[in-house]
């Protein structure tokens, strides 16, 4: 199976496995969205374009003086863009309340300004979008404001060219003035006979009426123009009533939550998956042992919930004997196929089996129990050496008798007769059990479990001896059990076991001479339907069991 099928079937399964947690993402967001929108206060929305053409003729304006006033709020020299905020300006919204007998109060008047926007399609035209409690209201604003703007534009520039033709008149009398008073001038130089002063006094005189008859001009045609102001700046497309409001979008807002807490859901499933510490999958149990999982069973639906719970609680739930007796069968079945078990541990051949788990896990020792059971039932005769001496012990009527803790203190070349002495029968025919011991002292567990690969090694020939072991690497006893056994098999707690601890077992197990024949996995879901096989796995040769 190519790698990036193996991505998308572990995305697909995590998505699976957290749906609940996506379905409560979305109707949260559902839920937001609608207590978003039907909060929001009803608002209906309606737009008017507007026009706009010169307010004074371009060559009116060209012929004036430079010094002269041509410009203004709402002169011919401001851009589109300019045009557009003076119209959504408060100075003409103030107007536009005025019109509308709305308040002119500052806060008034902001809020009106709060909900207009003006925008500039061409350089001449204009679309006027407010909103409106009512349809007919917005209706009203919008067209009010395009109005009102149109109507102070053509008083400016009316007052702009009554200006300006008033100047052009004053100049035009004054130009007539000074050229009467010439007219002395020139009969004076005349009686002088002095021709060239009257010359010169004569062109004068004629400049002078030439700017007299311009100005005069300029006048009249500014007086003729003020009848035109506007005339090119008009409300195009009034605004029209809408059918349905602008605010609140019920089912946009829906749409929008949804598809955001859709998202949200998927964004923290992956999260709890790829950067969780923890295994939560067949596979990742499987790479990080680098074993195949053997057995499964499927985790209490109140440990599947949401982020199962495991972020705050990572307690084992204690699985019915039944499951665990089913576990323990599945497990001896799967390393009696000798492609998994070259050794031959569980097969017909005698041998030693670890059983182990990266945590303290209540399971583990059950499992170690129906595999000592399930190896008994298939006529052999099995120890069951229960060496996690500060485990909960799995069988009550072994709990109060002497066991492997006990044996410290024995001598060394009566201490094998004195352990076959203290095995105790167990649940089914040609089952042993050796018990923890009675003994607490700190010595006692320290020593203990280095006593089990003298035991095993003294057994009769034909025994198969099942052991398990601490739960953890840094607990006392794991190499010298190791070193006692052929094979081992994990027990890993899904949302529990953490996959560094797993490989660091792992590799201390397999350094020691017990590699990991396959993982028993507690508490899966029942979506994860891989087959727990590490990518690049191959069976290994098959050789005759070492006992």
């Amino acid at each position: 199976m190519e790698p990036g099928t193996v991505v998308w079937r572990d995305t697909a399964q995590s998505l699976l496995r957290h749906r609940w947690l996506i379905i409560g993402c979305v109707l949260l967001g559902i839920g937001g969205a609608a207590v978003f929108s039907l909060s929001q206060t009803e608002r209906w929305t309606a737009s008017s374009q507007v026009v706009i053409g010169p307010a004074v003729p371009p060559a009116l304006v060209g012929d004036l003086p430079t010094g002269a006033d041509k410009t203004g709020p709402l002169g011919l020299d401001l851009p589109a863009e300019t045009q557009a905020r003076v119209m959504a300006s408060p100075a003409i919204l103030r107007e536009v309340a005025k019109f509308l007998q709305m308040p002119t109060t500052d806060d008034s008047v902001q809020s009106l300004s709060g909900v207009t926007r003006v925008k500039a399609v061409t350089d001449n035209a204009y679309l006027i979008t407010i909103d409106g409690p009512t349809a007919d209201e917005a209706v009203r604003r919008a067209n009010a404001i395009a109005q009102i703007y149109l109507a102070q534009r053509s008083r400016e520039a009316k007052a702009l060219l009554v200006t300006l033709a008033s100047q052009a008149s004053d100049r035009a009398k004054t130009a007539n003035a000074q050229s009467k008073s010439l007219v002395s001038l020139i009969n004076e130089a005349i009686q002088r006979n002095d021709t060239q002063y009257a010359a010169a006094l004569r062109d004068q005189r004629v400049g002078l009426a030439t700017e007299a008859r311009q100005a005069a001009d300029q006048a009249a045609a500014m007086n003729k123009a003020l009848s035109g102001v506007g005339a090119s700046s008009q409300l195009v497309t009034p605004a029209t009533k809408d059918t349905a409001t602008s605010s609140p979008l019920v089912s946009r807002d829906i749409t929008v939550g949804a598809i955001l807490g859709l998202v949200l859901g998927f964004g923290l499933a992956l999260i709890s998956t790829h950067l969780s510490p923890f295994i939560l999958t067949r596979d990742q149990a499987a790479r990080a042992a680098a074993s195949p999982v053997i057995a499964a069973s499927i985790g209490h639906r109140r440990f599947r919930l949401g982020f199962r719970w495991r972020f705050w609680l990572r307690a084992s739930p204690q699985l019915p004997p039944s499951e665990i007796t089913g576990l323990g069968t599945e497990a001896s079945g799967a390393l009696a196929r000798r492609e998994l078990n070259p050794r031959g541990i569980g097969a017909s051949g005698a041998g030693a089996l670890l059983v182990v788990s990266a945590s303290p896990n209540r399971n583990s020792a059950g499992v170690a129990l129906a595999m000592a059971e399930a190896s008994a039932r298939d006529g052999r005769e099995t120890l069951l050496v229960l060496a996690d001496l500060r485990g909960t012990p799995v069988l009550s009527h072994v709990t109060d008798h002497e066991g492997l803790t006990d044996l410290v203190n024995e001598p060394a070349p009566t201490r094998a007769v004195r352990a076959r002495k203290l095995f105790r029968p167990g649940t089914v025919a040609d089952l042993y059990v050796l018990p923890p011991g009675l003994s607490s002292d700190e010595s006692a567990l320290a020593i203990g479990p280095s006593l089990v690969p003298g035991i095993v090694a003294d057994l009769p020939p034909g025994y198969s001896v099942v052991i398990h072991g601490p739960a953890s690497v840094g607990r006392h006893g794991i190499t010298p059990l190791a070193a006692a056994v052929d094979a081992s098999v994990l027990v890993v707690q899904v949302g529990q076991d953490k996959e560094t601890d797993l490989t660091r077992l792992t590799a201390a197990l397999r350094f020691a001479g017990a590699p990991v024949l396959g993982v028993v996995l507690i508490g899966a879901s029942k979506h994860d339907e891989t087959l727990g096989i590490p990518l690049n796995f191959t069976p290994a040769e098959t050789t005759p069991p070492l006992r």
